[in-house]
């Protein structure tokens, strides 16, 4: 298949280093994360869906868009699966993409993204908040996922990953193949048995964690109220009032 990515770098502001703060401490205080997050995956029993991240760079929408999807067919019982024209319309007001200009394909910020979701939502789905986690932390990231459903993450993808990826490999560090990168957008999904699993160009992906080290660059958590009323506010010692509030207060 033909492989497209479209994460922008990111950018540092003082409300990103703040919420990094804000997250650390609502997690460090709980400890080690359980050793495999719940099975949130096999509640999505349809396609994941490319989105057009094969041809255009929107790699960030699709993120949106999967996670989404595991989010209500969990909290909701009822998958919503967006249209490719959803997640088109979600890159032009996010990314600035104009249909059939290359030269306005230019991918999405993530943060950007996360700020829009707080904002204007996708589909009717707002979130409460979003803030950036320490990606350096993994038992943040599995944190994300146990308690958020999903982390998005950014990585630095090396070209090989396309192989393996076509092979059905995990994604894990290797000296051999093309090392040169692309900035790549994936929604973390599931950690357990010393590994990760994420939703890209259409399917799920396990990652290592000492790929997740060397290849990622950002990570954000995204607060959704339909999933915190279905999962409940466990487990003890997670307040996600105050966590909320610290989030929507940050300003730059």
């Amino acid at each position: 298949m033909r492989f497209a990515y479209g994460r922008r770098e990111p950018v540092a502001t003082p409300r990103k280093a703040a919420s990094l703060l804000a997250f650390a401490a609502a997690l460090d205080p709980l400890g080690s994360p359980p050793s495999e997050s719940n099975d949130y995956l096999s509640a999505v029993t349809v396609p994941w869906n490319v989105y057009q991240n094969d041809v255009l760079a929107d790699c960030v929408p699709a993120d949106t868009a999967h996670a989404l999807m595991l989010r209500t067919a969990n909290a909701a019982g009822t998958v919503v699966v967006p249209s490719q024209g959803d997640v088109l319309a979600l890159y032009e007001a996010v990314g600035g993409y104009v249909w059939g200009d290359p030269a306005t394909d230019q991918g999405c910020v993530e943060s950007v993204m996360c700020d829009f979701m707080v904002s204007q939502g996708f589909l009717g789905h707002r979130a409460d908040a979003v803030g950036s986690v320490d990606f350096t932390n993994q038992d943040h990231l599995r944190w994300c996922v146990q308690l958020f459903g999903t982390c998005r993450l950014g990585l630095n993808l090396p070209k090989y990953a396309e192989d393996l990826f076509e092979l059905g490999h995990p994604w894990d560090v290797s000296d051999n193949g093309d090392q040169s990168t692309s900035g790549h957008d994936v929604p973390l999904v599931w950690y357990g048995g010393g590994v990760f699993k994420c939703v890209t160009w259409g399917q799920t992906q396990v990652l290592t964690p000492a790929f997740v080290a060397k290849f990622c660059v950002e990570g954000h958590a995204e607060l959704y109220p339909d999933w915190i009323r279905a999962q409940g506010e466990a487990p003890p010692g997670l307040d996600l009032a105050t966590l909320t509030s610290r989030l929507r207060a940050l300003v730059d």
